[in-house]
């Protein structure tokens, strides 16, 4: 184990529910004397996390956490479209993280997201139990295969299917042209109105049209850099994510994090290898 703690990601392994949780993740630490804080960055995947036996304390862009000497489960939904999040993580402490494809909690869910979830960051306690007897199997056992099996289980189980077709084709239009359609451009084509269209986005993803464009080309970017290394320009990285120049790209990546791009892509760390995930750890 580093100053980091352990990370292991997973892709799911049943087939229905691959298709809208890109990925599992665990994080913990058994070190009495872990102490680290790591920043996570806006994403147009979402996450579902769960710790168990830890005090989370919420507050506005940044949360603490510590063991609470009980074996509560807290479990915690982020729809995060503008602002970067630290987390402040000191003594033991396990997490599980379940990462969500565009609209894939959605597929989950009997009612909007909007009536269960307040963005950007907030409590989910919608799949009650039946969720909890889950994570008690989860944590009852070691082996990641069979953490994986469990957590398969419950989300075919609870899955619902989401018949929102104009939303989802909108969505697959934004993914296509990394952000880039216009508003007009696509509730013409769906052959709705601009506020339909964003009331839908509302309702169900918790954000605005505008916002989802926008986190789609800058976590892509983010991502491009990331998966390229060393070699990559940041001017590489601008032409291969569609900006129409470096400014274009400086502005977009403040505008969202507010750091230079210079500054955050060389200081995040990848974790997991399925499905990375890249946070900026202090330490």
């Amino acid at each position: 184990m580093d100053s980091k703690g352990n990370f292991v990601t997973v892709i799911p392994a049943d087939a229905l529910v691959a298709k809208h949780i890109a990925c599992y993740y665990f994080h913990w630490s058994d070190d009495d004397s872990f102490e680290n804080t790591f920043t996570f960055y806006p994403n147009y995947k979402h996450a579902l996390t769960v710790y168990k036996g830890s005090e989370v304390i919420l507050g506005t862009g940044d949360s603490t956490v510590k063991p609470s000497g009980k074996s509560n489960y807290t479990i915690l939904y982020s729809v995060n479209t503008g602002e970067s999040f630290k987390v402040d993580l000191s003594g033991k402490f396990s997490k599980i993280g379940v990462l969500f494809n565009p609209f894939g909690i959605n597929h989950f869910l009997n009612v909007p997201l909007s009536e269960v979830f307040t963005a950007p960051f907030s409590q989910l306690t919608c799949f009650g139990q039946a969720f909890t007897d889950t994570l008690n199997n989860v944590y009852n056992t070691a082996d990641i295969s069979a953490k994986t099996t469990l957590l398969d289980d419950f989300f075919r189980q609870a899955y619902t299917g989401f018949n929102e077709p104009v939303i989802k084709k909108a969505m697959q239009e934004i993914l296509n042209t990394n952000g880039l359609v216009r508003v007009e451009e696509l509730s013409d084509s769906m052959g709705i109105n601009r506020k339909t269209l964003l009331r839908l986005f509302k309702k169900h993803l918790c954000a605005s049209v505008e916002e989802y464009k926008k986190l789609v080309m800058f976590r892509n970017a983010l991502n491009y850099s990331q998966q390229a290394g060393n070699a990559v320009t940041l001017t590489d990285v601008a032409l291969y994510s569609l900006y129409y120049d470096q400014a274009h790209f400086i502005k977009h990546f403040k505008s969202v994090t507010h750091q230079p791009p210079k500054d955050l892509l060389h200081n995040l760390t990848r974790l997991g290898s399925q499905e990375a995930v890249y946070w900026h750890f202090e330490n």
